[in-house]
């Protein structure tokens, strides 16, 4: 028997129109009353984006048509990669499925990994659950009692993995930052204990949100002070602080703009996307139930007793910081992610 490929190709892209046109037949509502959401975790249990999943899991439900369960489900792999290529390229297509997406997957985009399998201009944007700034933290020894001593002073800070190492690396080459690193902390709150030793003087590249939560009593008895904002914009609770804003440090020109670009997902700092294709009426039913969620007093209590930041983005807003990464000039794409790899970032 022979076949005519043409037709087989047209048979199967009706077969494709005609399923999704079933789904979107099905009432909302109905849908969801027998069916539990599946919210995915590029991460492993206890990490900041599983808390906000958990959180957002615990209440969303109660505002999408048919009051579904939501299950959080770990898939910890490759810096978030292992989830949102399975979100793109394998997770139904019916709005069953969600995901918290590590926010700097953009950059790996923007750099070529050979392990992207997925475009984040295309997955449907339910929003974020909250925006951030990366701190640095000195003690008093470490004499920064102004916003110009962090060009002029040499300033000893611990260095674990991740962003502790990175931010004060790129700071040191793009800023004029004098940051000396002593590595090989386990964690952030191991260079906390360092500083209360007098081991070192500071740390530089922790999450604003992670410190509330870790160091507030400190911050409060002033063991040490917040010496700087590093973010795009200044974060409002920092901003009310008094913080120093690092950008206020830097000229206009291509290191501010590689900065900027690096910064730039800390914006949508906990984003909340489904699969490309989802059907129109789930995706609108579930960006609703996901903006009610996040203005709930309940929510919004059990957040502050955590000491999680609630800042509401709509996809509208998530889409836009997109595409402002994916339209900056080539070569600047190119000054960030070359900043990056020569702090070792295993983004490639």
């Amino acid at each position: 028997m022979k076949f005519n490929l043409s037709i087989v190709i047209a048979s199967l892209a009706l077969t494709g129109v005609t399923t999704a046109a079933q789904a979107q037949s099905v009432p909302v509502a109905d849908f969801y009353k027998r069916t539990n959401i599946n919210v995915i975790v590029g991460s492993g249990t206890g990490g900041g984006y599983d808390a906000y999943a958990r959180l957002l899991a615990r209440h969303m439900g109660r505002f999408v048509p048919g009051s579904p369960s939501m299950v959080v489900q770990n898939m910890p792999g490759a810096g978030g990669l292992k989830s949102v290529n399975n979100l793109y390229m394998i997770a139904p297509k019916d709005g069953a499925t969600i995901a918290i997406l590590h926010n700097t997957l953009t950059l790996n985009q923007i750099a070529g990994s050979s392990s992207v399998s997925y475009d984040m201009r295309k997955f449907e944007w339910l929003g974020s659950m909250s925006i951030t700034s990366t701190i640095c933290v000195f003690t008093g020894k470490a004499g920064v009692t102004k916003l110009s001593d962090v060009v002029t002073r040499e300033v000893v800070i611990g260095a674990s993995a991740g962003s502790t190492s990175m931010i004060p690396a790129i700071l040191n080459s793009l800023v004029g930052t004098k940051f000396k690193q002593v590595k090989g902390y386990e964690s952030t709150s191991n260079i906390l204990v360092a500083m209360e030793r007098g081991e070192v003087d500071g740390v530089c590249g922790w999450g604003w949100d992670s410190a509330k939560v870790q160091a507030m009593s400190a911050l409060e008895r002033k063991a040490f002070g917040i010496g700087l904002d590093i973010a795009n914009e200044p974060h409002p609770d920092l901003k009310k602080l008094g913080v120093p804003f690092v950008m206020d440090l830097m000229k206009e020109g291509p290191n501010k703009q590689a900065l900027d670009l690096i910064l730039s997902t800390q914006y949508y700092n906990r984003p909340f996307a489904a699969p490309p294709g989802t059907p129109a009426d789930r995706i609108a039913a579930l960006r609703k139930a996901f903006a009610d969620a996040l203005q709930d007093k309940t929510l919004l209590d059990e957040a502050a007793k955590a000491r999680m930041d609630i800042d509401y983005l709509s996809p509208e807003q998530v889409m836009g910081a997109l595409e402002k990464a994916f339209t900056v000039p080539r070569d600047v794409q190119v000054r960030a992610i070359e900043e990056l790899k020569q702090t070792g970032w295993g983004g490639l």
